[in-house]
């Protein structure tokens, strides 16, 4: 398992490999496992189309050749609309047909990446913002999509029609056909050049795109931040900074659009103008028949719609290429141990730290610095210590969402990267400080992540010990009311009871508690910690907390200072041997003096 890095070089890396990214796009299709039947069928569909398609123009020929002879066939004509009607009817079921593979091939690679996702390690998430994760999985997808499922079927009728129209035409007059084909190609060679412009724009609006969707979701994540310090000017300017840089670059793609159109209609004019004066001089030479003027100038359609619809595939080539960069360096990255533990976790067992050390990648110094730790069965050890001295580092060592840059971390004798990843954390219970609640019931919230099926009695048993029930009661759907995005329509305690509850449930070998009942209320604080003493009852008990009632009866007291162990001792002994600790608890319990009381209102 990696531990993270500030940069994202290795995705921009890949996005900038054109020929890697082709590859990258190859493997994805493969990845979807698009159905071999359906592609087949459409094929069919088609060739077949494609084949109406380019006999139109003949059967048209052979007609106007047969009224210049004063011959009028209805059934000839009846053919032509019959010819028409059939083409159609079948690009259409081989565009539903290509559709259909593609977006379900997009569906699986959906799922592929968010599986994927789901097995990265922490560390995986702290080089992007969530909001361009979530654009990888949305954005980049879509791109992919759009190729597949629309462009697709462009690339094989235009390939068919383009390659079909110039044999017919090859057939039917040789120099009438190098004529059109010189004219048309002529203007398509300065068009494919500026489509090849797009690649480099598409992949930095996609970038930008995935940047300007992490703003937005910091943004709404923490509106009630950005309210309350009357932060809207400032976002709304962060915001317009992004949503300007993402006009510049549509706008450039707009004009090189602008540039392929004119092209386009230029080269449609000209073929036109050239056929009909070279076409109008050999008929009246008696080289060819009207009818076969008349069929080059159908066929003019015939070669030049396919030129404009590989020119458009190639475009959305660019985006996918460049969006499969991307999702490719996800699927590239290393995950969690999945492999089966290779020894067997007994509960009970002692959990070590031996001259444990740990830094984040990326930066130089050390978060952990030698520490020696032990965390005993039915003892409680409590984490103390100012802001940033690495106690939220270390349960992030326990939890094994990091592996530590040096030193051992052992359980029963053994490192615990030996045990099952998945087994190790179904042993562990963390109540966090902000108590995170995830969409979802109540009921949902409090069996989250929990294996098994929970009857009603005992959710209200869990709710119950940890002084949850009667607000759940009363709230509109007791246990089946909905909770909205971070919980926020439940207080920080609420929150904090519902993860406690969840506890309850797990019966975990080894509960940590980072600041579990700092938002309650005395009087539920109270009921709580009764509960908590019940739960911590045989369980090897770690507490992180600032407030330092809360920890005063832990068996062992672990003070960290800017990543080291400054002290440790029960309470009594922190006090008689640890200035610093002593500060802290003459701060937190000192009362009040004469001159503050006689000051106060």
């Amino acid at each position: 398992m990696s531990r993270t890095s500030p940069s994202n070089e290795p995705a921009d890396e890949a996005a900038n490999k054109p020929s890697s990214s082709a590859r990258d796009l190859w493997r994805l299709i493969r990845t979807g496992r698009p159905s071999p039947v359906a592609l087949s069928v459409a094929a069919i569909a088609a060739i077949a189309s494609v084949a109406g398609t380019l006999w139109f123009p003949v059967q048209t020929k052979q007609m106007i050749d047969g009224f210049g002879r004063g011959q009028v066939d209805v059934w000839a004509i009846l053919g032509l609309v019959a010819i028409l009607a059939a083409a159609a009817l079948l690009n259409a079921a081989s565009a539903y047909l290509l559709a259909r593979v593609g977006y379900r091939l997009v569906a699986r690679l959906r799922q592929s990446l968010i599986d994927k996702l789901l097995r990265l390690p922490v560390a995986s998430f702290d080089r992007e913002s969530s909001g361009e994760r979530v654009s990888r999985v949305v954005r980049d997808c879509e791109s992919i999509s759009e190729l597949i499922a629309r462009q697709t079927v462009n690339l094989l009728t235009g390939v068919l029609l383009l390659v079909g129209s110039i044999v017919v035409l090859l057939l039917l007059d040789v120099r009438l056909t190098l004529a059109l084909i010189g004219s048309i190609g002529a203007a398509f060679a300065i068009m494919i050049p500026i489509a090849f412009l797009l690649d480099g724009l598409s992949r930095r609006i996609q970038d930008r795109t995935a940047r300007f969707s992490g703003i937005l979701t910091h943004i709404f994540q923490e509106i009630r931040l950005v309210k309350a310090f009357t932060a809207e000017p400032r976002e709304r300017e962060r915001s317009r900074g992004e949503i300007d840089g993402l006009m510049r670059l549509g706008l450039r793609v707009a004009r090189v659009n602008v540039l392929l159109e004119p092209l386009m209609s230029l080269a449609m004019t000209l073929a036109i103008i050239i056929i009909l004066v070279y076409g109008a001089a050999r008929v009246a030479a008696g080289e060819i028949t009207v009818g076969t003027l008349t069929a080059f100038i159908l066929y003019i359609f015939n070669v030049a719609t396919p030129l404009m619809q590989l020119t458009h595939f190639t475009a959305e080539l660019q985006k996918a290429k460049g969006a499969s960069a991307r999702i490719a360096a996800i699927l590239l990255e290393e995950e969690e141990q999945t492999r089966p533990g290779t020894a067997e976790r007994l509960p009970g067992q002692t959990l070590e730290f031996h001259d444990v050390s740990f830094a984040y990648d990326g930066r130089d110094a050390a978060v952990l610095r030698g520490i020696d730790l032990r965390f005993e069965p039915g003892r409680t050890v409590a984490l103390v210590g100012t802001s940033g001295s690495g106690k939220t580092t270390l349960l992030s060592l326990i939890e094994r969402f990091y592996q530590p840059s040096g030193g051992r971390i052992l359980y029963g004798g053994r490192p615990i990267g030996e045990f099952d990843l998945r087994q190790w954390r179904g042993s562990i219970g963390y109540v966090a400080q902000s108590a995170p609640v995830m969409p979802g019931s109540v009921r949902d919230n409090i069996a989250y992540g929990l294996d098994g099926e929970f009857d009603d009695e005992q959710l209200r048993s869990a709710a119950r010990r940890a002084g949850a029930l009667d607000f759940i009661e009363k709230m509109p759907q007791g246990f089946d009311t909905l909770l909205i995005e971070q919980g926020n329509n439940l207080s920080g305690g609420q929150r904090q009871r519902i993860a406690i509850a969840r506890m309850f449930l797990r019966d975990p070998d080894i509960l940590i508690l980072d600041e579990a009942t700092s938002a309650l209320d005395s009087e539920t604080e109270h009921q709580v910690k009764l509960a908590l003493d019940e739960l911590m009852r045989g369980r090897t008990n770690i507490i992180v907390a600032h407030r330092l009632s809360t920890v005063m009866h832990a068996d062992r007291i672990c003070f960290l200072d800017a990543g080291r162990i400054s002290g440790m001792g029960s309470h009594v002994e922190l006090l008689a041997t640890h200035p610093h600790y002593a500060r802290l608890v003459e701060r937190q319990f000192r009362r009040p003096s004469e001159t503050e009381l006689a000051l106060a209102p």
